[in-house]
């Protein structure tokens, strides 16, 4: 029997869910056949093909990581993340699907972290999304903020120290940056290539 599914389409999904680092290999194809497919509507054939496509790319991906520098760009990213972390910046990788979603996930984090009285002062992250065009192309689009404060001028002040910290950040951990300087548009990385090392289990 003939697959149902396209195998060009769902072998680029493969590629990047397993090439994002971020889910563990015995998780790919259940994300695949459950969730990325129609589960009622998929065959014997077309699971059996998924569960070989994902095998053979997480192989792959495992036998590249050997090659890896101990230190790859997504350290390298994660160590400005962290940075922005400390300077009070919530810095978030994968954060939903959307910029909205994002937006979501940072408000969140920031109710819980005690709203104004934690000190928060903006944040930086990048959805889902750009985590595929990242695995992809090597480039990645950060989206930022100067915190949920009710002064438009003062929020959008902040907004511009935070995207310059951030440029700032990156340059110095070697990437290369395109900005408009404008707090309408994002912040683009060129980090070469997206390396993560995926979960151990």
């Amino acid at each position: 029997m003939a697959l149902t599914l396209d195998p060009e389409d769902t072998r680029g999904r493969i590629h990047d869910l397993v090439w994002s680092g971020f889910h563990p290999d015995a998780d790919v194809e259940w994300m695949i056949t459950d969730e990325y497919l129609d589960p009622d509507e998929i065959t014997y054939e077309d699971r059996a093909w998924v569960k070989a496509e994902a095998a053979s790319a997480c192989a792959a991906k495992r036998a590249a990581e050997a090659g890896w520098p101990e230190q790859t760009e997504y350290d390298r990213l994660e160590a400005v993340f962290e940075q922005l972390r400390s300077e009070k910046i919530i810095a978030l990788h994968r954060a939903g699907n959307t910029l909205a979603d994002g937006h979501d996930d940072v408000r969140e984090q920031w109710r819980a972290a005690g709203r104004m009285e934690s000190g928060i002062r903006g944040c930086c992250f990048y959805h889902a999304q750009d985590l595929e065009r990242a695995v992809r192309t090597g480039r990645l689009h950060l989206a930022f903020s100067g915190g949920m404060i009710p002064e438009i001028e003062q929020r959008e002040a902040n907004t511009m120290a935070v995207g310059r910290r951030i440029v700032e950040l990156l340059r110095a951990a070697g990437f290369g940056v395109q900005w408009s300087g404008s707090i309408e548009e994002r912040i683009e990385a060129d980090l070469g290539q997206w390396r993560k090392r995926g979960p151990s289990a």
